[in-house]
């Protein structure tokens, strides 16, 4: 997804507008987790599936604990330690996008030690890395580990795969609607620029050099949900 790159844009320019919240009904804090500032609000918006009719309905999902969050615009949760298999991404465009996503596929379609078929999880997790100039660094894919593995995970038969142990972290993020996996560029630039004034308004802290997306959603849901984050520091 070249279009999460360009995070760097918001972090070049003021993005502190003063959110205020408004009530855009139930209909989008069940969907999103969190409520909606006024200026994020747009008609027509599509609602993101709520992660709880995802999240050990139709995926099992990276343990987790919703955090309380009185702001508008973002929701805070707590991600638990776990196990992940993880693999570069070679650089930004499409097509290495999808050679990452299919050499972690495999390793949990039996290219792993034992053989095992390991089942998906969500979610997707895409972390691109920059400079303190904001130029990406570099880029990675993550799936997480099912329960039924988490102790003792088969190693990957591919040298460009690995396991990795992740600490207890608390991310914020902005959920993503639609009935598309294909996400058009200005919405994912748009999202990251609300979640990086929404964040910073409320006078949270996080680390600006990695950007984060989590995708939740196969390839024939109906109605999707990705959301774009960041760590606290």
């Amino acid at each position: 997804m070249k279009q999460v790159f360009l995070i760097a844009t918001c972090l070049l320019v003021t993005c502190l507008a003063s959110p205020v919240k408004v009530n855009v009904g139930d209909a989008w804090s069940d969907a999103a987790g969190y409520e909606e500032c006024q200026e994020f609000v747009e008609p027509g918006k599509p609602l993101p599936r709520a992660i709880d009719d995802i999240c050990d309905v139709d995926l099992e999902c990276a343990a987790r604990v919703e955090m309380n969050n009185t702001d508008c615009g973002f929701g805070i949760r707590k991600v638990l330690a776990g196990k992940w298999v993880s693999t570069l991404v070679d650089d930004s465009n499409g097509v290495k996008k999808s050679e990452s996503f299919m050499r972690l596929f495999k390793y949990i379609s039996g290219a792993n030690s034992d053989g095992a078929k390991i089942a998906m999880t969500a979610p997707v997790i895409t972390k691109v890395y920059f400079d303190a100039s904001y130029n990406e660094t570099g880029s990675s894919m993550h799936f997480y580990i099912p329960s039924a593995f988490q102790a003792n995970p088969p190693s990957p038969t591919n040298a460009d795969v690995y396991i990795e142990d992740w600490d207890e972290a608390v991310v914020y993020y902005r959920a993503i609607g639609g009935k598309s996996m294909n996400i058009p560029e200005k919405v994912w630039v748009e999202e990251f620029t609300n979640l990086y004034s929404a964040v910073q308004t409320a006078g949270h802290s996080f680390y600006p050099y990695m950007s984060v997306v989590g995708g939740f959603s196969g390839p024939r849901s109906k109605d999707v949900r990705f959301e774009v984050m960041y760590v606290k520091n």
